[in-house]
């Protein structure tokens, strides 16, 4: 009787006791499995294929566009100086006048020049006066040359000097017409049409040719159309062409452009700065200023368009500059040579085609000939 009663609270202890030995179990089994689970997850992607992202190599664009800095000219300018020296006697047009060729700017006095017209035309006079006695007194000497009543010689020297006489009229003729052109300099024409940009002399001042540092009257420019010179750097030299389009903008303006063409190229590269001088003729606008600082937009055909990959594709190890193309569920390490860097992408110019395709961002344990699997990428 009294085993019984001492024996039966012993059960509800044991098993109490065998709960806790169980959850033990559980609790130190638990950990083990998963650091097992993630070994052996560690050890498939180690020694199954790389998961990689990928993307195409894009084709490169048939034209693409040059914003450069550029100075705008008008299509023709010029200087103006007085063939003749002399004094302004009056000016004609002001500054900012428009003016039309073979309209007179200004007029030169020069009395010099006149006296000197007028004593070239009495010299012209007293010329032709001469060559009727000389020819007259030929005529006679070879007559009496024929009789005997005088010598050959003598009529030989009477035709020299009827000769000599006929070239002096041709002398004199000459310089009075040289003394009247250069009266007719004494009137400052415009060379051709456009728009009076200085007036550098006024009434009374001394002028001449520039070769005698003479002072310039006027400076003239045709605005009706404008040059802009560029400097196109040597990685595009070659696909610029005449005929190309472009278009001009002002700083202060962008969104206001101009159209033009190309017009004309050096053909060399300036050694200095390695650039082609590239001329745009557009037309004359106020949204571009002569002799301002604009930008020229030229859209530029490829001779050879060029492929392009992302910037993240690259690889850069101690061998250079790789990228890892994927085909066939494997990996090849190729050098390329890169272009032009726009940021996002990069101009590849050897080692990938458009088509390919390459790994983003490649660990730096990626190795040729490794396999991949390609993750689709998001968005």
């Amino acid at each position: 009787m009294t085993t019984l009663q001492s024996g039966r609270p012993g059960w509800p202890v044991m098993a109490m006791i065998a709960a806790v030995l169980a959850g033990a179990v559980v609790v130190g089994v638990g950990p083990r499995l998963e650091q097992r689970d993630a070994r052996a997850q560690t050890l498939a992607q180690a020694t199954g294929p790389k998961r990689v992202r990928v993307a195409s190599v894009r084709a490169g664009d048939e034209a693409h566009e040059l914003t450069l800095p550029a100075s705008s000219t008008p299509i023709r300018q010029s200087t103006l100086y007085s063939k003749s020296t002399g004094f302004v006697r009056r000016y004609l047009v002001e500054l900012g006048d428009s003016v039309k060729a073979g309209q007179v700017l200004a007029e030169i006095e020069a009395p010099e020049t006149d006296e000197e017209i007028r004593l070239a035309r009495a010299r012209l006079t007293e010329a032709r006066a001469n060559v009727g006695i000389h020819q007259t007194t030929s005529d006679r000497t070879r007559t009496l040359a024929g009789s005997g009543a005088v010598s050959r010689q003598e009529a030989d020297d009477a035709l020299a000097l009827a000769n000599s006489a006929d070239a002096l009229v041709a002398t004199r003729k000459a310089d009075l017409k040289r003394l009247q052109a250069l009266r007719g300099y004494q009137q400052i024409v415009a060379p051709f049409d456009g728009v009076v940009t200085r007036r550098l002399v006024d009434s009374g001042a001394l002028v001449g040719p520039a070769a005698a540092g003479g002072a310039p009257l006027y400076e003239l420019a045709d605005v009706s159309k404008l040059r802009v010179l560029v400097d196109v750097p040597d990685s595009h030299a070659a696909d610029v062409r005449i005929g190309n389009p472009a278009e001009l903008f002002s700083p202060r303006d962008p969104a206001r452009t101009v159209k033009g063409v190309v017009t004309r190229t050096s053909g060399v590269l300036e050694t200095r700065t390695r650039t082609l001088r590239v001329e745009i003729e557009v037309p004359g606008d106020e949204a571009v200023l002569p002799g301002s600082f604009v930008y020229a937009r030229l859209q530029v055909p490829r001779a050879r368009p060029v492929p392009t990959i992302p910037a993240s594709a690259l690889v850069v190890r101690k061998e250079g500059t790789l990228v890892a193309k994927v085909a066939e569920g494997a990996v090849t390490l190729v050098p390329v040579k890169l272009g032009r860097d726009f940021g996002k992408e990069i101009e590849v110019l050897e080692g990938v085609a458009a088509g390919d395709e390459v790994v983003l961002q490649p660990p730096d344990t990626l190795e040729s000939g490794q396999a991949v699997e390609v993750v689709p990428t998001v968005g």
